[in-house]
């Protein structure tokens, strides 16, 4: 922040002679002050109950600043500094004591002849927020300047409400008084260095951040484990518990910044909106998901705590395994951890990435790598790596890269930070503030929780204090969900045409267990030294998985999947409840229904993938449009990742939706194609002697009408010559485009472009021409279908 005389700001500290001020704001302003980082005409004002005066207050507050330093602040420095001081005795529902602050910061505005800034901090306990806030308004304190005036602005502390209907209330009292763009909501750990330093570590670099997804990473997990126990803060404690006072702010903004997709900007706008999607992914918890992944437990001797009731029910110690609804982390399993009186502090947050396959080790069984940003006891960022021993072996050891952020440098708790965030709030800095939707989003994943704990759905576990054995009880929860590895990581694939052995082999790579069946037992046994295991039959392909099953359908459509599914024998006599078909072939949508009934009354889940890319896409990384029901969706998440490209898959609500959208993919592709054809039918009907390679090329560079298609275009005259010689111009169509019209008809949308294409191809049959060749030739190069 700049030292501008043109910045006149003043203070007036709520809650003036509390803890808070003693033991962070006045340190932290100090510290500030040293920087040169506060307004030349900077003024405190302190309020609360006690009656003392200035020269006391000051007193305090340089005893304050002596106290929470490494080293001895410079007298005649701090003395200078608390000259900045006064005091405003009153209690906080006395209007006469708003009168008296009304009348000092008038005075101070007439000695300064400016209309000055006003930063109004509550470090006061929430129940104290209602009365001053509406004493705020009555006095008129409240009130900018108006025009080029001074703002006003109001800094509250957390906690946000106990609930979120408690949070909401609070917002709706602050919104009476203030726009969202003067409130600054603190959550503290937003402003540690190491938490900055996520973002710049993400957001920054390139390093990483292209493998920072499901794709490539296992499991997330946050830990603020400390040794501290509630001595001194019984009676708040045991209102509060530990899921509340660090899970609902601290733990949750820590996965946020770390889970969080690139902002839009470096403006604090766009952050805190990338911030509120990656909390609003967060998928709550039922009933009897608090039972199987939540984990409670309270100290020994917490109960004799003064302030803390003998039958107190509140937890010290939690563990919660979650997930994220979002494509980018689906079946990433996500673990937040808190708790005091530990044997060991850890306060850290560990990226663990996935085992490489194939991994190029000696032992399949190696340590993954993991980044880990560390807050205490040092800052530090943490990357764990694999490297060859030297020698004639292969043998591999692990190595680590360790950056350190306070590198031989004393930190003084809480001043750093919240200078930090008092010099953003006198800039106007709302990127390390928590907004309204923040609050809102961490209370609806956190409120089930507390909801499920109140009615004893989870028991409240014991562990001694000054240990760390609640630790591996704690852990048995990582397996209940999402479901272990083992179980989920195993796929049969029925039809292994061009698309399925794509498929089969992409998997493979990621490490799945592939089973394959096809009618024509050859395609499924050309699997095997890729390591899938061919069966004889669908009822082998079945016996060979463990339930739940997942089964892929990749055969022709229509009948055929039908008689897969429901032919005495089929599938669906095959499979158990809980197991899972889903149909990645070209099915008409319409047909999605009434198959997902019919197993559903066994008890079986049906989903419609639409797969595009074609065997380049299925082998390297697919598009997939997911149908059918979230819930499915996101269990399956793993397997969309493994399959894709990075941000390849996407779901659409509704059985039927994901074949949905890729008809009408199809149906754009037939008439993007079909432009293609003729344009370059007009170039080569042209007196210009064009190369037409070159032409596909340079379309193909930087140009609006860049595309994959252009790309295989290009490939198409390399391999064919630019008169397409042996490609026959009879296009063949496979009834997607078809289907598209008949609902564009349904539903009285004009797709004329669409059914001009298709009908060139009706019409080929009978008159092929090389507009057709040009047609065919795209459909040999993208999926593979003959030419002649």
């Amino acid at each position: 922040m700049a030292n501008a005389d043109s910045n006149p700001t003043v203070l007036v500290v709520f809650g003036a002679t509390g803890d808070l001020m003693e033991r962070k704001i006045g340190p932290a302003l100090f510290h500030l002050h040293e920087k040169g980082e506060l307004p030349q005409r900077f003024r405190v004002i302190g309020m609360a109950r006690r009656d003392i005066g200035d020269e006391p207050f000051r007193r305090c507050v340089t005893d304050a600043v002596n106290g929470h330093r490494g080293s001895p602040a410079d007298q005649s420095v701090l003395s200078a500094f608390v000259q900045a001081f006064s005091y405003s005795q009153g209690h906080f529902d006395d209007e006469a004591a708003y009168g008296r602050l009304v009348d000092t910061l008038n005075e101070i505005d007439d000695d300064w002849q400016v209309c000055s800034n006003k930063l109004f901090y509550l470090a006061v306990p929430p129940e104290s927020y209602r009365t001053i806030f509406e004493r705020l308004a009555a006095s008129g304190l409240a009130a900018s300047c108006g025009g080029d005036g001074g703002w006003t602005r109001i800094l509250v502390e957390k906690p946000f409400g106990r609930d979120g209907k408690t949070a909401q209330e609070l917002d709706e009292l602050l919104g009476t008084l203030f726009e969202e763009s003067q409130i600054y909501r603190i959550d503290h750990y937003l402003a540690k260095e190491m938490l900055q330093g996520i973002l710049n570590f993400r957001f920054s670099n390139n390093l990483l951040e292209p493998s920072w997804d499901a794709r490539a990473i296992e499991r997330i997990e946050v830990n603020l484990l400390e040794t501290l126990t509630a001595e001194g803060r019984g009676g708040f404690y045991d209102g509060v518990g530990a899921l509340r006072d660090v899970g609902q702010n601290h733990l949750l903004q820590m996965l946020a910044l770390v889970t969080m997709a690139q902002p839009a900007s470096p403006d604090a706008d766009a952050i805190r909106a990338s911030r509120v999607a990656a909390l609003r992914a967060l998928v709550p918890m039922s009933r009897e998901q608090a039972a199987s992944r939540t984990f409670r437990a309270q100290y020994d001797g917490f109960r004799e705590v003064e302030g803390v009731a003998g039958d107190s029910r509140t937890e010290t110690f939690f563990r919660v395994v979650t997930q994220i609804d979002a494509p980018e982390w689906a079946g990433v399993p996500v673990i937040l951890q808190g708790g005091k009186a530990m044997g060991s502090v850890r306060k850290d947050l560990v990226v663990t990435f996935k085992h490489p396959h194939p991994c190029i080790c000696a032992d399949e069984r190696h340590t993954t790598n993991r980044v880990v940003f560390t807050l205490e006891p040092t800052d530090s960022i943490t990357i764990t790596f694999w490297t060859k021993k030297p020698g004639f072996s292969s043998e591999l050891e692990e190595r680590v890269f360790t950056f350190m952020l306070y590198e031989k440098e004393e930190k003084t708790q809480y001043v750093e930070e919240y200078a930090r965030l008092l010099a953003d709030a006198i800039a106007g800095d709302q990127t390390l503030f928590v907004s309204t939707r923040e609050v809102r989003a961490m209370w609806e994943f956190i409120d089930p929780i507390v909801a499920a704990w109140a009615d004893d759905v989870v028991p409240l576990e014991t562990y001694p204090a000054g240990t760390d054995a609640i630790l591996g009880r704690a852990s048995a929860i990582d397996t209940v969900a999402p479901p272990a590895p083992e179980a989920t990581r195993q796929i049969g694939l029925l039809g292994i045409g061009r698309m399925g052995a794509g498929l089969a082999r992409n998997l493979l790579d990621h490490g799945w267990h592939v089973v394959v069946w096809n009618r024509s037992p050859a395609a499924a046994t050309a699997l095997e030294p890729d390591g899938a295991v061919a069966v004889a039959s669908p009822a082998d392909l079945v016996r060979a998985l463990l339930p739940p099953r997942i089964v892929w359908l990749m055969v022709p459509a229509g009948s055929a999947v039908d008689e897969v599914l429901f032919a005495p024998g089929g599938l669906a006599d095959l499979l158990a409840p809980g197991d899972t078909v889903i149909d990645g072939g070209n099915s008409r949508y319409a047909d999605d229904p009434g198959r997902a009934r019919r197993l559903a009354e066994r008890g079986i889940r049906f989903v419609d993938v639409g797969v595009s890319g074609g065997p380049g896409g299925a082998r390297a990384g697919a598009c997939l449009m997911v149908g059918g029901e979230r819930a499915d969706f996101v269990r399956l998440g793993p397997l969309w990742a493994d399959l894709s490209v990075a941000d390849g898959f996407r779901f659409f609500d509704g059985v039927g939706a994901g074949h949905f959208v890729k008809m009408v993919h199809n149906g754009i592709e037939y008439g993007m194609m079909q432009a293609i054809a003729e344009g370059f039918t007009v170039l080569k009907a042209s007196s210009y002697s064009l190369d037409l390679t070159a032409a596909a090329d340079i379309y193909d560079h930087g140009s609006v009408i860049e595309s994959r298609l252009m790309t295989w275009l290009e490939g198409a005259f390399r391999l064919h010559g630019e008169d397409l010689e042996g490609v026959s111009g009879a296009v063949a169509q496979t009834g997607e485009g078809a289907w598209t019209i008949e609902v564009a008809r349904e539903t009285g949308v004009r797709a004329r472009v669409i059914e001009a294409a298709l009908q060139f191809r009706l019409e080929s049959q009978r008159d092929p021409d090389w507009t057709g060749k040009v047609l065919s030739a795209l459909r040999e190069q993208f999926g593979g279908h003959a030419v002649r």
